[in-house]
């Protein structure tokens, strides 16, 4: 056991105890305060958004954000861990007062100091989760896995009231991910769906005003999921040759955000490449003709558009045996699976999608999304 993993244990099991103890002797519970925090977001992330706005219209209640001040990950090197662990320390003890405190608290991600400490009697913990569906694995269904944890020593989401999904379909995953009760797990949709559900507005034309020379493309939002066994040494996972696209198509890159910064554009590529990473995820996917990706979440709300997808995964037997999914990828993803980017190609140059399989794919896995997400929740919590 290294050093690092020995001080996470001590904040585990002493610190975060000690200091939720100290708070809780310090603040009167508040019914009303509610909290939005996440470890690696400077700001509310796509899920919080919506219920943010719609909480902020109502009387009576304190708002209150938790994020580090420069995200939760600074990099591999010394000086990186060190700022970053200074950083994320501010934050969680941030995070252990509010907790403390509030009425109901807000996650869309794993959250240590959650799990360190029993929560007060009637506070709610709400698992927005920061992807809908269920696709690949994560949480406890990793165990087995090079990814992400590989032992119970730290506990982790133990604490969670309400956990909201896209689909009756999805509860079992997520049952497993989180070793929650199945009865706390609800098919009331998912935040940040109801834009893509109630919007007009043409996204395309707004992205070309903006970029004249995407005039006349054929837009492929192109959105590779992270390569790595955690979040800190995450790659950019694009394995697509991008410079092989002609000038008839424009890519759309979309990172994940742990690989945000980690690949720089080649110039050699003959078709515009724009990167859309730090554009609002609903807006690039209303903008896209196509999405192309691999093993990435996007997918379930890309499916709400009805719209065609390619999967590109060459690297599939080895995603399986580091992470692995729910369903048999090959049975599971709405479009067809390519090895090559001569495929990806070939299939977008023909134009020829068949789109009943996304629809079907909305049907099962985004059948609670139907624009009201933000409502029902908010319903279930405060009603």
């Amino acid at each position: 056991m290294n050093l690092s993993m020995l001080l996470s244990l001590f904040e585990m099991k002493v610190s975060y105890p000690l200091r939720f103890a100290l708070y809780k002797a310090m603040y009167k519970q508040d019914k009303n305060r509610i909290l939005f925090a996440d470890p690696y977001a400077t700001d509310l992330t796509d899920n919080m958004k919506p219920v943010y706005a719609a909480l902020s219209e109502k009387d009576g209640i304190t708002l209150v954000k938790c994020f580090p001040q420069t995200g939760g990950l600074q990099g591999n090197s010394l000086a990186g861990k060190l700022k970053g662990r200074a950083n994320r320390s501010a934050a969680f003890n941030k995070f252990l007062k509010e907790y403390a405190r509030c009425g109901v608290v807000f996650l869309t991600e794993s959250y240590l100091p959650a799990y360190a400490v029993k929560p007060r009697p009637g506070t709610q913990v709400v698992q927005l989760w920061h992807g809908s569906g269920a696709f690949k694995k994560w949480g406890y269904s990793t165990l087995d896995k090079s990814f992400g944890a590989s032992d119970n020593t730290v506990p982790m989401h133990n604490c969670y009231t309400l956990v909201p999904v896209s689909s009756p379909v999805v509860s079992p995953c997520y049952a497993e991910a989180f070793r929650c009760d199945p009865g706390i797990i609800k098919p009331l949709g998912v935040p940040r769906t109801d834009e893509l559900v109630n919007s007009s507005a043409d996204a395309k034309a707004e992205l070309i005003a903006a970029h004249p020379e995407l005039a006349g493309k054929k837009l492929i939002l192109y959105a590779p999921t992270f390569r790595g066994n955690n979040v800190v040494n995450a790659k950019s996972g694009v394995l697509l040759e991008l410079s092989k696209f002609d000038s008839d198509c424009a890519i759309l890159l979309r990172l994940h955000p742990f690989a945000r910064g980690k690949y720089e554009i080649p110039t050699d590529c003959k078709g515009i490449i724009l990167d859309t990473s730090e554009y609002p995820t609903n807006f690039c996917l209303r903008a896209a003709d196509v999405l192309v990706t691999d093993y990435s979440s996007i997918i379930f709300e890309y499916s709400l558009l009805e719209k065609p997808m390619i999967f590109f995964a060459p690297d599939l037997e080895e995603y399986k045996s580091n992470r692995d999914f729910y369903y048999g990828y090959e049975g599971f993803v709405p479009g067809p699976i390519t090895k090559t980017t001569d495929e990806v190609i070939e299939i977008i140059n023909s134009d020829s999608f068949d789109l009943s399989a996304p629809r079907e794919f909305k049907k099962k896995y985004m059948s609670a999304c139907d624009g009201h997400a933000t409502e029902k929740i908010l319903k279930e919590l405060l009603d």
